[in-house]
């Protein structure tokens, strides 16, 4: 999920439709600057708008899980 607020891709209402599907979730800042790293909360609130909780986002999972789930 791009948490750019002027992008925000993959819209809300279609993260529960990918959820289902087993669609990997990352969300990222599209940061071009370290102010833009705070976008990340965009697409933060984007996901749980759209019932995405953080099992389902790939770069909130740790290391081991991480690996595991992409064996």
């Amino acid at each position: 999920m791009n948490a750019s607020p002027y992008r925000l891709d993959l819209d809300w209402r279609l993260c529960k439709h990918a959820k289902g599907l087993g669609v990997p979730i990352i969300i990222n800042p599209d940061a071009h600057s370290i102010r833009g790293l705070a976008d990340i909360s965009y697409g933060v609130m984007a996901a749980r708008k759209g019932w995405i909780e953080s099992e389902n986002v790939l770069n909130s999972l740790s290391g081991e899980e991480l690996s595991r789930r992409l064996a």
